[in-house]
């Protein structure tokens, strides 16, 4: 199993070299690329052979009715979890992790448009407040003209 991924490397390398040849870099700079791609190949070659597992359908409803339950997990019950859904106790806490930053962010989505829109209903109460305080204005002006008698004055 290793050898496949090494001779894939080990293949993957002499093109990367075929084609910095082809474009004529200098020994020391095709060096440091040649470093660069190996260091990528070692993080990339890790990433392929455990590729991430998703959960199956009954293990999240279960991790959601227990999330419902409480979402705070003591040890003895994120052990518990694991065994019955045959999952690690690191991928249940981080799973209720996750669930929780879900929730929250959730939640901060409901109070944002709860305030925006009571900030929208207090926009248009002051842009009416505002019409209605000219219009009272302008009778009051009206009113001392046609009177001749204002308190301002």
């Amino acid at each position: 199993m290793w050898s496949n991924y090494v001779s894939f490397f080990a293949n993957a390398e002499v093109d990367v070299d075929q084609r910095n040849e082809a474009k004529g870099y200098s020994e020391e700079f095709q060096a440091m690329l040649d470093r660069l791609e190996q260091e990528d190949s070692y993080e990339d070659g890790s990433s392929m052979l455990e590729k991430k597992r998703r959960l199956g359908y009954d293990q999240v409803k279960a991790l959601e009715k227990s999330f419902e339950l409480d979402n705070k997990l003591e040890p003895e019950r994120k052990v518990k979890l694991a065994e019955e859904l045959g999952l690690q106790p690191r991928q249940v806490s981080i799973w209720f992790q996750n669930r929780r930053a879900r929730t929250k962010t959730k939640q901060l989505e409901r109070d944002y448009s709860v305030l925006k829109s009571n900030f929208d209903v207090l926009k248009v109460e002051y842009s009416s407040l505002q019409q209605e305080n000219e219009t009272l204005t302008r009778k009051v002006i009206y009113t001392c003209i046609i009177y001749d008698f204002c308190l301002f004055m």
